[in-house]
């Protein structure tokens, strides 16, 4: 048989039906789209050591992969490193989930691109690594972000100028910055600059 074989690898009966009810009402087109492609579906929230083998074996195969994430979980996000080693794995959220969605993705899926949506993106970007600032240099941060010199910066902390000039390099270096003005920016749009309640 020639077409795509779809296989809902789900253990959650009510998320398993509702895939299966999508796949149904777009078969035709689904089953058209490339021929001899296998795509199986999986739930992230499902995913252990035993299946990420499993799905990484079935890779090696030819078989694509499509996860599906439930957005309102947040440590379904960390999960998706676990995945890592599956390179051609498709990413939609259960959010996103409606028939012409998941048409759309195994298509593109067989077409050989990695959907993932953007709102999945966009919480993945969330989750880049904030620096480590220690407490001090978190304040150093607050005060950089007020637009307070080295000068200023020492005489609100009560430390030497040297000294501000040390925690403001350091932060410099932690968050990866070439200069203090790229600091300010990056610590605006991340909220690291935020104070510190108490």
């Amino acid at each position: 048989m020639s077409g795509m074989n779809v296989v809902v690898a789900i253990g959650n009966d009510v998320v398993r039906f509702g895939i299966e009810r999508m796949l149904q009402a777009h078969e035709a087109e689904i089953a058209a789209a490339v021929p001899d492609v296998e795509v199986v579906i999986v739930l992230l929230a499902e995913s252990d050591d035993e299946s990420v083998r499993r799905l990484r074996l079935a890779e090696e195969q030819g078989t694509r992969i499509l996860v599906l994430v439930d957005e309102r979980e947040a440590a379904e996000l960390s999960r998706m490193s676990r995945l890592s080693g599956i390179r051609g794995a498709g990413f939609l959220t259960l959010g996103d989930l409606n028939g012409v969605a998941l048409r759309d993705a195994l298509m593109r899926i067989a077409a050989g691109d990695l959907p993932m949506s953007a709102g999945l993106a966009r919480d993945l970007l969330t989750l880049t690594p904030r620096p480590r600032l220690t407490p001090r240099e978190h304040e150093a941060l607050v005060l950089m972000v007020e637009g307070l010199s080295n000068k200023q910066i020492a005489r609100r902390l009560t430390i030497s100028e040297h000294g501000a000039k040390r925690l403001v390099a350091n932060i410099l270096s932690k968050m990866d910055c070439p200069n203090r003005t790229v600091a300010v920016a990056k610590a605006l749009r991340d909220g690291v600059g935020n104070p510190v309640s108490t």
